[in-house]
């Protein structure tokens, strides 16, 4: 059974990003098994990393520092 762990940024992914992420990552995981099975034994797991746990280059990144580049979410 694939299980997938996604980390990201807490407040960088909306709750529609994310549930777009689960389906495409799903997609990706079943196209890369050839097996259309496996959907329905594939985990995706996206992990809000709290404000001050997450680092880029060698500093600490906090939502002050991304608020601004954060995507609009998608029309459907």
């Amino acid at each position: 059974m694939p299980v997938v762990h996604i980390y990201t940024a807490e407040g960088w992914v909306s709750p529609r990003r994310k549930q777009m992420m689960i389906e495409k990552v799903t997609d990706a995981v079943v196209a890369a098994e050839g097996r259309e099975e496996v959907r329905a034994m594939t985990y995706v797991l996206v992990h809000d990393v709290g404000d001050g746990g997450w680092g880029y280059q060698g500093r600490v990144t906090r939502q002050t520092d991304f608020k601004a580049l954060i995507p609009p979410d998608p029309k459907d």
